[in-house]
């Protein structure tokens, strides 16, 4: 396989508008194929499991709450083996707490959840075990700064599963080859960017041989100019079958890699289906009013300001 070198391309992100101009940035659009170039002589394997028939992640009527504040209320989900599911919605609408919840960070209060047929919320389970199986990376990077990259992809691999050094740094080099950072392995985190860091933490989680990976929002701390590296990244791994559950605010990303976008609000699914449907042709009054609001697709001029100080 071919392990791809990367190039920082520009991307504008949606979330947030820059500081002090009061306006969203000019949106710039986003090709992948362009973002990504091959060195045909070097081979790299991602792990990656092979898609069979059956479902790789299942959650019935799961409800999650906070205190007195409803998270997740009675969420119905499921996810093919090699599926990209890009999960949207606003803050607060329990898009991150479902990735936890999965990945048994959160316990759930009612419902439960599978992974490729087993229950793994119920009681007794081997919680290391599980998430052995289920890789997670976040909007914070969560390198040890003390370790270099090489070191923080070997650490969980050595001392959870007994691996020997020389076969985790081989593997290590591998996957740091396979997200563009071959001649990173020896350098700390203070001497890598944030697009950099972000992929060390991808090809961290990625050293545990995952059956599924999860991203919450992982490029969301970025500058711009850093985005791209990690969304090709993230593509190609849909490309060798990964399955994935993407938590994001990249349209053009959800569009070009997702099989299925899912839109939540209030702890609930409004509206699923092909990225296309769902985004250039909501069916859901409220998947509509957020992808204005994101997308800024009616001009500013369009636009108003509600009582909540949401635009309408």
């Amino acid at each position: 396989m071919r392990y791809a070198t990367f190039m920082a391309i520009p991307f504008r992100s949606t979330t947030e508008p820059p500081e002090g101009t009061g306006h969203a940035p000019e949106r710039q659009p986003l090709d992948l194929r362009e973002a990504v170039s091959f060195d045909p002589t070097c081979e790299v394997s991602v792990a990656t499991t092979p898609v069979e028939a059956g479902t790789m992640v299942r959650l019935e009527g799961v409800r999650k709450s906070f205190g007195d504040n409803l998270v997740l209320d009675g969420v119905d989900l499921s996810v093919d083996p090699g599926e990209v599911l890009v999960i949207i919605g606003p803050s607060g609408s329990g898009k991150s707490t479902l990735l936890r919840c999965v990945n048994l960070l959160e316990p759930i209060q009612a419902g439960r959840i599978l992974l490729e047929g087993e229950e793994i919320t119920r009681k007794g389970v081997n919680v290391s075990a599980i998430r052995q199986r289920i890789g997670i990376v976040f909007q914070q990077f969560n390198l040890f700064p003390q370790l270099t990259a090489l070191d923080n992809l070997t650490l969980a691999a050595r001392r959870i599963r007994k691996i020997p050094r020389r076969e985790a740094e081989a593997r290590a080099h591998e996957l740091l080859a396979s997200v563009g950072l071959k001649e990173k392995a020896h350098q700390h985190p203070h001497q890598l960017s944030g697009g950099q860091q972000q992929r060390v933490a991808i090809a961290r989680a990625l050293m545990m041989e995952p059956h599924v990976m999860l991203f919450d929002e992982v490029t969301s701390a970025l500058d711009p100019e850093l985005v791209g590296e990690v969304l090709v990244v993230m593509r190609n791994l849909a490309r060798d079958g990964m399955t994935m559950l993407i938590v994001t605010h990249e349209m053009q990303f959800a569009k070009e890699v997702g099989d299925r976008v899912v839109f939540m609000d209030g702890g609930r699914i409004v509206e699923e289906g092909p990225p296309r449907d769902v985004l250039d042709n909501p069916k859901e009054e409220r998947t509509q009013q957020f992808l204005r609001r994101t997308q800024l697709s009616h001009t500013l001029e369009e636009l108003t300001i509600d009582e909540e100080g949401g635009s309408e």
